[in-house]
């Protein structure tokens, strides 16, 4: 890769930091300071308003406008790619879909937790499936870790970018604990700024294993937020339980080079691709 291209890669970031948090963080302020006039302008902020998904998805529009500008068609198709990039093995699905679930449900199970998002029909249980899948994952996975981690990679090791992207990523939630009826309303946004950074490391490392596959971190996302709405675990848990993860991930996979830039091969192949 030519050292123009990565200089490029290094620059691209900013503009999709400032974005995303322009889209998100200008609703939410609107939101908060000026609640009047945003419920006669838009209607009254709920986790189903049109505004809400479109301040929640700032993420894959900024990533997907960016790389239209500044790659064309070429640099989206190749970004979407990734995100329908299925052919990782079988073990990563039985690690994610099997094995996270169930260890969430045993957790769940031993604190006796109570779900975030009860549902009393088979109903009101699949469209609590398909919201979490949308609202989370498919909304912000391809900015955070199809458009942002692959230029972070090509400037850190990946446990300083899992951890700067993990922090970004934390704080780019800030606005919903400030308005009333958000999930995160309820919940300690000092625990949050700890948990996101742990999310972040395992999704770098699953990432790295799966070929720049942003479906598999759509899919961690997606059970994680199983795990909380659906079956209850609780944030602090939730932190304490990613925590140990990454922990684990860091201490015996070396493969990653968790300390190490690269200057080669896997990161710097995805970025580029991108381009």
């Amino acid at each position: 890769m030519s050292t123009n291209l990565n200089n490029q890669q290094k620059k691209s970031l900013l503009p999709f930091i400032l974005l995303t948090f322009l889209i998100t963080w200008g609703i939410g302020a609107f939101a908060i300071f000026l609640p009047v006039q945003f419920q006669v302008l838009v209607g009254e902020l709920t986790d189903t308003s049109p505004i809400y998904f479109l301040a929640i998805a700032a993420p894959t529009l900024s990533a997907t406008i960016l790389t239209f500008v500044n790659d064309g068609w070429n640099g989206l198709k190749s970004l979407y790619a990734h995100l329908v990039h299925w052919q990782f093995g079988f073990k990563w699905y039985a690690l994610i879909l099997l094995g996270m679930p169930l260890f969430g449900w045993i957790t769940a199970h031993i604190t006796s937790a109570s779900p975030l998002k009860p549902t009393n029909t088979t109903a009101e249980l699949s469209w609590l499936l398909f919201y979490i899948l949308v609202t989370g994952p498919l909304c912000e996975e391809l900015g955070w870790r199809g458009y942002a981690l692959p230029r972070l990679l090509n400037r850190f090791t990946p446990f300083t970018a899992s951890l700067i992207l993990g922090v970004i990523w934390g704080v780019w939630h800030l606005p919903s604990f400030y308005v009333s009826g958000m999930v995160q309303n309820n919940m300690s946004l000092v625990v949050f700024i700890i948990y996101t950074p742990c999310l972040s490391i395992l999704m770098t490392w699953v990432f790295q294993h799966t070929q720049g596959s942003i479906l598999s971190t759509v899919m961690i996302h997606y059970v994680v937020n199983f795990c909380a709405a659906i079956l209850g675990v609780a944030l602090p848990t939730l932190g304490i339980t990613l925590l140990m993860g990454s922990i684990l991930v860091i201490v015996f996979d070396k493969q990653i080079g968790w300390f190490q830039r690269s200057s080669s091969e896997h990161h710097l192949l995805f970025v580029g691709e991108l381009k």
